[in-house]
Order: C-alpha cells, then sequence, then structure tokens
C-alpha cells in the first residue's frame, strides 16, 4: 500500500503528476502484430471506450440525456461524453486503445465517438471535438496504425495525423468572436484545415497559428512561439502522461479510483500535519495575520497555520475548525492568536496546541486533541488561564476586556472548567453555570459591564456550527469554499430570475459544491482511518490477538451543541461560581 501512495503522489498535478511513459510510439508499432498485447484481454468484438486517469480540481462530465455532474478518477465513458474544466481545473483521459488525452484550464471536450476493437483495428475509430481550450493528444494504437481513424475537430478547424507510428500534440482554440487557434507537435506530424486554409504539415517541434483575416503562416520553431503561448503551455508540455499501451478500461479505472483513495489518507495525513485550520464561516470584514508578519482578509475557505491570529474587528464574526474537529467561534472586537497547534492523525495522544484570546469573546468547542491529551491543551483570555477539568467534550465561551483592568465572564454549556483570574482561582464552573471576574471585592464587576459581557457571550451560542469530528483541513476548507461560491451564485440568480447565464452559474456552482463536500468527507474519513489504525497498533498484544469483534464501540461525540440559557450575573473575584439550571 505504501507503493500504491507513493506513486500516486506523484500523480497528483499535470505538471508532475503522471506514471512514466512507458511504451514509444515505435514499440507500439512493432508490437501491432500481436495479439492481447498489453492488458487487452477485453472481448474483441466489443468497443471499450476510456476512463477518467486523473482531476485536478473539480472537473465536470455529461453523457448522452443527462446533466453534467462532477467527475471524478475512475469514472468510465463511452460515445457522446463532454467535459469541462475550469479556471484552474484540468484532466486527464485515457482510451482503451491507450490514447491519452491531457484537457487543460477553462476547457470543453466532447467525446463525439469512440470504439476501439482489440481484434480489429480497421474497424476502430475516434471522433473528438475540442469545443474550446487547449488539450494535448498522445495517439494511442488507433493513431498509431489507422490514423485515417482519428477524427479531431478544434472548434470549425480539422486536425490529421499524418503519418503511421502516432503523434503527440497540443492543439487549443478560441471560438468567439471568430474562431482563432494554434497547434504544437511534439513528436510525429499533423496538419489542420482552418476556416483560414489548410496547414499541410506540421513537424515535431513546430508552432503555427491561425486566425481569421489571413492565411495561416507556415510553422516556426515553438522555441520561437510567443513567450504567452510558451507559459500557457508549461503543464501541459511539462506533463509525463501515463503509459499510452492499450487498457482493459474497467480494471484500469478501478485502479486509478483505488490509487486515488490511497492518496487521500496520504493527503489528508499530511495535511494536518501542516495546516492548522481553516476558516468555515465569517461575517464582515475579519484580518489575519501570519507569524512571520504577512496580512490578509480572512473568506471562507482561507487555511491557517500555527502562529496565525485572527483581528474581528468592530463588527466582524468568523467561525474556525482547526483538524483535530475543535471549532472556535469569536465574536465582533475579538482578537485571537492560534500559538502551538500540532495534530497528527496517527499520534493524537501527543498532539498539542495553544489558543490565547487577547481581547473580546470567544466560544470554544473541543475536538480530539481534548479527548486524547487533556494536558496538551493550553488556552488563556487576558491574562486569565482557562483548564478544561472533564476528560469528554467541552462547549464553553469565555469574553475579556482588557482594555482597563481584566473583567470577564466565562459560561459553561457541556462539561466543567476552572479560571485562574489575576484575583483569584474560580475553581470549578459546571454545566449551565457562569461566573464573572473582576478588580476589587463583590460586586467584582459593575452591573452594566456584566450585562455587556453576558450579552456578549449570548451572542455566540449560534446554530449551524461544524461538528467536531476530526478533518482534512484542505478539502474541508475547499468544500466551504465551494459551498459559499454556491449560496452566492444562487442569491445572484435570485435577485435576477430571468437571466439564463446566472441560472446555469448557479446550477453549475450548486452540482461542484456537492461534489467537493463530498470530497471533503471521504477525506475526513482517510483521516479518522489514521487515527483508529494508530489506536488499534497501540492495543496490547495477546496471544489470540486483539478480541475485535468484542469491543466496545467508543460513544459518539455529542451530535449537537446544547444552547446556554441566560443566566443572571452574580459576584465575581474568587468566590463561588453563580448557579443556574441545577444546584452548585
Amino acid at each position: 500500500m505504501a507503493a500504491l501512495r507513493n506513486t500516486h503522489k506523484m500523480a497528483r498535478t499535470l505538471g508532475t503528476c503522471c506514471m512514466l511513459l512507458a511504451l514509444s510510439f515505435s514499440s507500439i508499432a512493432s508490437a501491432l502484430p500481436k495479439p492481447g498485447l498489453g492488458e487487452a484481454s477485453a472481448p474483441n468484438s466489443v468497443c471499450q471506450g476510456g476512463y477518467v486517469h486523473e482531476i485536478t480540481g473539480l472537473v465536470s462530465i455529461q453523457r448522452a440525456g443527462t446533466k453534467a455532474i462532477p467527475a471524478k478518477v475512475g469514472d468510465v465513458f463511452e460515445k457522446d461524453t463532454t467535459f469541462r474544466t475550469g479556471p484552474d481545473e484540468e484532466a486527464i483521459l485515457k482510451f482503451a486503445d491507450g490514447q491519452t488525452v491531457a484537457l487543460g484550464p477553462d476547457s470543453a471536450l466532447r467525446i463525439v465517438r469512440y470504439c476501439y476493437l482489440a481484434n480489429n483495428l480497421e474497424q476502430s475509430g475516434t471522433s473528438m471535438e475540442l469545443i474550446k481550450g487547449q488539450m494535448r493528444v498522445v495517439a494511442g494504437l488507433i493513431g498509431v496504425s489507422s490514423p485515417r481513424n482519428l477524427h479531431i475537430a478544434v472548434g470549425a478547424s480539422m486536425v490529421r495525423i499524418q503519418k503511421t507510428g502516432g503523434a503527440d500534440f497540443i492543439v487549443a482554440v478560441n471560438p468567439d468572436p471568430r474562431e482563432s487557434g494554434y497547434a504544437v507537435v511534439q513528436s510525429g506530424e499533423i496538419s489542420v484545415r482552418t476556416p483560414y486554409g489548410p496547414i499541410l504539415r506540421i513537424a515535431a517541434g513546430q508552432y503555427v497559428p491561425w486566425q481569421p483575416g489571413r492565411a495561416p503562416p507556415r510553422p516556426i520553431p515553438f522555441a520561437a512561439s510567443p513567450a504567452v503561448v510558451q507559459a500557457s503551455l508549461a503543464e501541459l508540455l511539462a506533463c509525463v502522461l501515463p503509459s499510452n499501451s492499450p487498457v482493459t478500461v474497467a480494471s484500469a479505472a478501478l485502479t486509478a479510483g483505488v490509487l486515488a483513495a490511497a492518496s487521500q489518507v496520504e493527503l489528508a495525513a499530511n495535511d494536518n500535519t501542516r495546516l492548522a485550520g481553516y476558516v468555515q464561516a465569517v461575517t464582515n470584514s475579519v484580518a489575519m495575520q501570519t507569524r512571520s508578519g504577512s496580512s490578509a482578509t480572512a473568506s471562507v475557505g482561507s487555511t491557517f497555520e500555527a502562529g496565525t491570529s485572527f483581528d474581528t474587528g468592530s463588527d466582524g464574526r468568523a467561525v474556525l475548525q482547526l483538524a483535530d474537529g475543535q471549532v472556535l467561534v469569536l465574536g465582533p472586537g475579538s482578537v485571537l492568536n492560534i500559538g502551538q497547534y500540532q495534530f497528527d492523525p496517527a499520534k493524537v495522544k501527543a498532539s498539542k496546541m495553544t489558543v490565547e484570546l487577547v481581547n473580546g469573546a470567544m466560544r470554544f468547542i473541543t475536538g480530539s486533541i481534548q479527548t486524547e491529551n487533556r494536558d496538551g491543551i493550553s488556552i488563556s483570555a487576558g491574562a486569565s488561564i482557562i483548564d478544561i477539568l472533564n476528560a469528554g467534550p467541552a462547549d464553553f465561551t469565555v469574553v475579556v476586556d482588557t482594555r482597563n483592568q481584566e473583567v470577564g465572564v466565562a459560561r459553561v454549556a457541556l462539561g466543567e472548567i476552572s479560571v485562574h483570574t489575576p484575583y483569584g482561582p474560580i475553581d470549578r464552573i459546571k454545566a449551565d453555570q457562569s461566573n464573572l471576574w473582576g478588580p476589587g471585592k463583590a460586586p467584582a464587576v459593575p452591573v452594566a459591564s456584566a450585562l455587556e459581557l453576558i450579552q456578549a457571550a449570548v451572542a455566540l451560542q449560534i446554530s449551524g456550527l461544524p461538528d467536531t469530528d476530526p478533518v482534512a483541513v484542505a478539502s474541508a476548507a475547499a468544500a466551504a469554499g465551494a459551498i459559499a461560491q454556491a449560496n452566492q451564485a444562487q442569491a445572484a440568480a435570485s435577485a435576477d430570475q430571468n437571466n439564463a447565464r446566472l441560472a446555469a452559474e448557479a446550477k453549475a456552482a450548486a452540482e461542484l459544491a456537492d461534489q467537493a463536500a463530498r470530497e471533503a468527507a471521504a477525506a475526513d474519513e482517510a483521516v479518522a482511518a489514521k487515527i483508529i489504525a494508530a489506536e488499534l497498533e497501540a492495543l496490547p498484544p495477546t496471544a489470540a490477538g486483539p478480541a475485535l469483534g468484542q469491543a466496545t464501540a467508543a460513544a459518539p461525540p455529542a451530535s449537537s451543541i446544547p444552547a446556554v440559557p441566560v443566566v443572571t450575573p452574580g459576584a465575581g473575584g474568587g468566590g463561588a461560581p453563580v448557579c443556574t439550571g441545577s444546584p452548585c
């Protein structure tokens, strides 16, 4: 499994993403007479199609007669299938005859017809249309032995491989307002019939554009092409594509899916040892500052590492989720520092964190670190230190005003805490209880200030918070961002219900958000699997091995966060806690 994971880590992006090109065009040509080449063991009389070998970002797939849905690695496709990529998305498609297509960003490709018959290449054929964008094509057996059976439309232009032996080339097209495009050949030789005249021969290492208003020029060396073209094709040209040997589509697709799943486990673990958390929700303007001093405005989906501080300003709010599932809710006028944060799903008992509320209001809902290593958590509010006393989950709110002499309040919804204030300790605050602290003797805090503090604490008892299971930070952040974008697109479409473009954008955004949420859930499961595996490894060995069938399942975390009732403030300082809802 480790080997699979390492292989797939090499296959994450189009630039460094894929397995080595193991079979050259000449080796394919020499192997043609041999039956059962490579993995092509499917029934010889049955047409095979292709599968999605690799994806970067969110890519849509639309099969004949169906709506577009998010594509995933391992999806199988046949004729009349359309793929679309966004501005930062890319995809690699592998066909049964070994043909490979790398689809660049902001592109659309329709597989019009595809049929590979292992025992009858003359009856096999490919027909596809690049609607817009750019793609790299590496010919398989059809293009190598029967190039006349390979039809590639690029907008209104037509590309043909000129000689047997195959080709490796890139084509790009912009259909609006009138078609323009270009072609670059890596190996082999192609021709292009454009709306403005034919390009009879483009040899290896050459580039040629076409555009309205004039006949296409002669090909020139790609090294002499415009710098903007070279930059736009850098990733496609650098991509080392998978082998162009034939495959049995079903088994190859299954393998790709397994590799993708194995990679999710690896990436989730790696993300969570580097990233502390992400911004799950934000209202108004909230500033983020890293340990190095760089600043940014927090947005939904922003990730952060240890050493990051947040400032909500006069009217900002933020919900932060950390890798171990911990949730922090910040109210207006709050400054929070995430000091140390180390969470390793494989070593939860050794994980630790430091959180400092400099000023303002914070709701703190514990995650896995609290469950497995309570002593590894350090929480401060102003000059006060907060300790969680119970072993299980806890949910509490603390508000502190440090502008003059510190005053504060702590409210507990779940669990028990203590607070070591500058004025003495508050030994225990139980669930459904609150306690104020401030300078002097009782009444320690003026009534007006006490009411203001408690109102700020109550304001953080909001619904709609994420659950407290550990997350794969990067994918969870991406899902949160995609959902936020989908909500914005839907709001725009609702405000202008007669606008078909906005409606289509909202629909597409909703589908991509749904896919991102599913990918995040799968990655979260990978983190959970890592934790479970570590716990099983830590079990003491027995002669018969662990009796897993008799093991008692751990109680799941609370499915909802209990609401905290409004309380009446009482005396602060080091006195007894103010009790509501149950006896002290």
